[in-house]
This record gives C-alpha cells, structure tokens and sequence, in this order.
C-alpha cells in the first residue's frame, strides 16, 4: 500500500467540489470494499440473474483529480491477474461501477445497470463526461440523472429497477440526503428482488446535530438554524426518532463519543425492526489504525446475512483492517516491529472469537453444528465485521478447541481435520 498520506479531517464544506481534487485514504478503504463486493454480489447472482443494478446516489463527479490504493490492490491480487481490467488509484464509485459493466458484459455473465445521482450541476457535468468516456463504443447500460437531490430522484430510481436484484449505495455527506422512509422503501424492495444497501453513517456529525438541540439563542435566524439541524436528525433516524434521541443526548452529551454510538446502534436497530432488512450491521471507516474515533461508519442492510456479511464483508474488512495496519510500513525495522503488533491483536481477538464460539456451540447443545454454520452464526454474534478471517476460526479457534478435548467431530476432512461441512459439537 502507497506510503502516502492524506489528511481526513481537512475543513471543506460538505458539498464542496474540492472534496474529488484528492482521494483520501478512508475513501480508498471504501472504494477497495466496494470493489470487492461488487465482485462477490455479481459472481454470486450473476448465475440466476440477467440483470442486476446499481445505485449511487452521491456520485459526485466519478473520479478524482489524484488519488491511491487501487492499482497496487488489483495488481496484487491473484483474481485480477487472470482478468483484464482498467481499475484505477483515481476512480471513483461510478467510474469502478461502470468499470465492472464493462468487465461484466464481456465475460457475458450479467447485464450491469448503473444508476447515477448528483445534485451539483457542475459534478453532474463531470460526471457524465466522464462516463461517456468509459462507455465509448461499449453501449454500457446506465443513466445519470438530471441535477437534483437523491431524496427528489428516489421515486424516479425505484421506477426504472425493474424488480431486479440491487445493490444501492448511498454516500451521503452529513445527515441531510435521504431518510429513514426512503431507507424503509429501500428494505423492501430488495427483500422482494434481493440486493443489499449500504450507506455512511456520519458518526459526528450526528452528534453534532443532535448538539443544536440544547443551542440557546435569541436570535431568530439562530433559532431557525437550528430547528432545521434537529429535524434532518430525526428524519435520518426516522420518525418521531425525537422522542427517543433528545432526551438521550441530555444524558449523554458530556460524554465522549456516547451520543454517536448509541445514535448509530439505535439507527441500526430501527433498520432491522422496521426497515424490511433481515440483519443491519455496521463497521468503522478509519484514516489510521489507532484512530479512536472514526469520523464515519458504513452500515450495511440485507435479507442475507449470513452470505453478505459473513462470506463476503467479514473477510474483506479483516484485510483493510491489516492494510491500514501497516500503512505506516516504509522499512524493514518498522515491519518487524508491526509484525509483533499486529500478532499480539490477533491473539488478543482470538481468545475473545473462543469464548463466542463455544458460546454459540453451547446455544445448540447437545445438537451437532456444521463448521460453516459454527463461523457464520459467530460472526453474526460478535457483531463485529473483520474481526477474524474466517479461515483463523479453522486454524486457531476450532483445530486448538479439538486439540484440547472440548469439541467432537463427525464427517471429518480426507486431508485436513476440518471441512465446511464437517460437524462438531461440545464434549458432553
């Protein structure tokens, strides 16, 4: 991964066209996360469906005038070896999405419909050039709409899906984009179709809307200000969210990051119980390794968690988590001393994934579990996506558990002590 640096926390405005000048690195963690499941969703379905869309609803201008990560990333990696591509450090959402159609149409595997939306003219502008650019002689099937809000494009969006499998992914800046209703209608259309949504979660700046609440002023236009910060609030975390967040963040706001967390658990848990998706989770979006206090969150909503979140994003975050690990890697001391860091977390993270293991293995006593089934309901447990990769719960979690008496074992491995079929349950 490139030694460069860019800063996360620079002041811009939060339409500012500024913003696609430089692609920071938290954005390349996303762009390389959205790379992959792009690949993974398609492969999967790809089988069962001609078509398959995608939504970006905050496609800004395409690409940035610099950037990094996804050309070391591509070239690195054994499948994009094998694969002609033309994936590049300053692409973004749309360009890799079109990218993918591109790839996709040639191996005749699915038709990838783009959906693109970006209020700023001038971004808009940029956008569709550089989409034309890519489609040049390739009658790629995507639209960019006309200049306008996401929340005012929706009801056209759902119009042209054509109850296909889609993948939506909303990356809002700030509260304001879209709401809790559209979010709802978004959960129901893919537990009909399949498809999944993803969306970033501005963890402070939630909490810095939430903080208009308790603003005294006289003013009237202060006043205003501030009645419009509370309501984009609750029509994010949905309605009459109000009655639950403003006494929350009086009793929360002196504390340190309090508010933001609870908002963010609080929003997932009305996605699962109200919003049409089976399971909601969320992980941190990170500029350093160390950083303790991500400035967002991507929440993730499908109807198939368990293939979603635990076969594809588990795995994939794990990797970004080690990527921006050893970001800071620029020589062979550094390594060795990241090396030990590095395997001192994973041991730490390995005794903690035992004990939910054999929680979950106790759960189902005295029945036996596959050893697929044993990772997949783990992972979901923990709720902490990329905490181990599933091929650690083999070699440290399940092999030393058998190792030390604690686990039996029906339909073994021919060569290796476990396969994904293999089932085991607790020592009686």
């Amino acid at each position: 991964m490139s030694g460069k640096q860019l800063s996360l926390f620079e002041e811009q405005p939060e339409d500012s066209n500024e913003f696609f000048d430089c692609k920071r690195s938290w954005s390349v963690a996303k762009h390389r996360i959205m790379l992959k499941y792009i690949h993974a969703f398609c492969y999967s379905l790809g089988g069962n469906f001609n078509t398959i869309n995608y939504v970006d609803g905050f496609a800004g201008t395409g690409k940035y005038g610099s950037g990094i990560g996804i050309e070391d990333f591509v070239k690195n990696s054994n499948f994009w070896q094998q694969h002609k591509h033309e994936f590049s450090d300053i692409d973004g959402s749309p360009l890799i999405a079109l990218k993918y159609a591109k790839l996709f149409g040639e191996e005749k595997r699915v038709n990838f419909r783009c959906f693109f939306v970006e209020n700023d003219p001038s971004s808009n502008e940029k956008l569709s050039e550089n989409c034309e650019f890519i489609d040049i002689n390739k009658d790629l099937d995507y639209k960019v709409y006309a200049p306008q809000p996401f929340d005012e494009a929706f009801p056209e969006i759902m119009n042209n899906l054509g109850n296909h499998p889609t993948l939506f992914f909303l990356d809002a800046f700030g509260v304001k984009g879209f709401t809790f209703d559209q979010i709802c209608s978004i959960g129901n259309y893919v537990k009909r179709h399949k498809g999944d949504l993803f969306l970033l979660f501005h963890n402070r700046s939630v909490a810095r809307h939430a903080g208009h609440y308790t603003t005294n002023s006289t003013n009237k236009s202060s006043q205003k200000a501030s009645t419009t910060f509370t309501n984009n609030l609750t029509a994010l975390l949905g309605d009459n969210s109000d009655i639950d967040w403003k006494p929350k963040w009086l009793e929360l706001r002196g504390q340190p990051q309090a508010f933001e967390k609870w908002a963010l658990e609080y929003f997932k848990n009305r996605m699962r119980n109200q919003g049409g998706f089976k399971d909601v989770t969320s992980f941190e979006v990170k500029e350093t390794y160390s950083d303790n206090r991500p400035q967002y969150s991507i929440v993730v909503g499908s109807n198939y968690p368990e293939k979603a979140f635990c076969e594809f994003l588990n795995d994939f975050i794990w990797e970004e988590n080690r990527l921006l690990f050893y970001q800071e890697n620029t020589t062979k001391q550094i390594k060795n001393f990241l090396d030990r860091e590095w395997n001192n977390e994973n041991t730490i993270r390995i005794k903690k994934i035992r004990n939910e293991v054999v929680n979950v293995l106790q759960d189902v006593k005295p029945s036996w579990l596959s050893c697929k089934d044993a990772i997949t309901k783990s992972i979901l447990q923990i709720s902490e996506l990329g905490f181990l990769k599933r091929t650690q719960y083999y070699q440290e979690i399940l092999t030393p558990l058998y190792e030390a008496g604690k686990l039996e074992i029906r339909k073994p491995g021919a060569r290796k002590l476990f396969t994904l079929n293999s089932e085991i349950r607790l020592v009686a």
